[in-house]
């Protein structure tokens, strides 16, 4: 993958983050007696069973009016994941900028495995593994957008829950930086030889960094995207709709699966890169979000409490203009 891929995805969701601060601190709190606090919280074991009444914000209470949003119910990103977060881009910049190919691959003997897969699903023409290739990159651009969209769409533009959509979307950026520093190190250090390599010079191949085969970042990518999608609909129901939650989850693994062909056909990467780059992708999709947020529930009742503990509950800054002269004033309720 070209190296300059990885930083712009790491800086236009890193943007996307930013864009969003102002407004998730704005998140309104509520009593341990609300409705909304008393909705059970969902595990990956049963998260279908609470798909069509887990979208609080679409449904209204038994006097008709429509209730607050939903408090987010995990555990939230904190300083660790921000640093976190910002060793990995720094990391995956260091190793794509400053220690990127090697001169000489690690690796250039074959299996019988790869060959026979390669021999399948190899495109014949120049023209064909061209195009194969540049449908692979689109694809893979589109795979780390969709959860990014999906989450911003469904809980921010129609539920206003930016909270929420500030901790999705912190979720989205730290497996893709993690996917972005697991790829990155380990095509430096095995440095694999691409399967393209054996059929055009070093000066003609250099463009597709033909030492860094294993593991495949696109396809490690779009695993991502794809994990991503399913867990976020796991826990949230955003389409409040159990069939269409599943059929998401079913199209972005099979649009990352394309990926994985794409790859092989377009003669980048043989089967194994694929399946490395669709386990790291699957790690950081499926595994990390709930590790660090999902498998640790919250109840609202107590973020709640913390938000009372704060010495401060409003504060504003007005600025002062007088015919002489100005000053700020300085207002607060504790």
């Amino acid at each position: 993958m070209p190296r300059t891929v990885i930083a712009h995805i790491l800086i236009a969701i890193g943007s996307l983050q930013i864009a969003f601060a102002a407004p998730a601190f704005a998140e309104p709190s509520f009593s341990s007696d609300d409705q909304s606090a008393s909705v059970p919280l969902p595990r990956l074991a049963d998260s279908a069973s609470h798909s069509a009444s887990a979208s609080d914000a679409r449904l209204e209470t038994p006097s008709g009016q429509t209730p607050p949003p939903a408090q987010w119910r995990w555990r939230k990103a904190g300083a660790a994941e921000y640093l976190g977060v910002t060793a990995a881009a720094a990391g995956t910049l260091y190793l794509e900028n400053k220690n990127g190919e090697s001169d000489k691959p690690h690796w250039s003997s074959r299996n019988d495995f790869d060959e026979g897969i390669r021999d399948a699903l190899r495109l014949g023409s120049s023209s064909g593994r061209d195009a194969a290739n540049t449908g692979s990159d689109v694809l893979m651009g589109i795979m780390i957008a969709a959860p990014v969209v999906d989450s911003f769409a469904t809980l921010g533009m129609r539920d206003g829950r930016w909270d929420a959509v500030w901790q999705t979307e912190m979720i989205n950026l730290e497996s893709f930086t993690f996917t972005s520093l697991a790829s990155s190190l380990l095509q430096n250090l095995v440095a694999r030889e691409r399967p393209l390599a054996r059929d055009c010079g070093r000066e003609a191949c250099g463009g597709d960094e033909i030492n860094r085969s294993m593991p495949s970042g696109h396809v490690a990518f779009a695993f991502t995207g794809a994990g991503l999608l399913c867990t976020h609909h796991a826990y949230h129901s955003l389409y409040a709709d159990p069939g269409a939650e599943r059929a998401l989850c079913a199209t972005g693994l099979a649009a990352a699966t394309a990926e994985g062909f794409l790859r092989v056909m377009s003669d980048r990467h043989y089967a194994t890169d694929v399946l490395a780059g669709t386990g790291i992708g699957l790690f950081s999709g499926f595994l990390l979000p709930r590790l660090l947020h999902y498998y640790w529930p919250q109840q609202p009742a107590q973020q709640s409490e913390r938000d009372r503990q704060a010495f401060f509950k409003e504060m504003a800054v007005t600025p002062q203009i007088y015919g002489d002269g100005g000053g700020l004033s300085f207002t607060a309720t504790y």
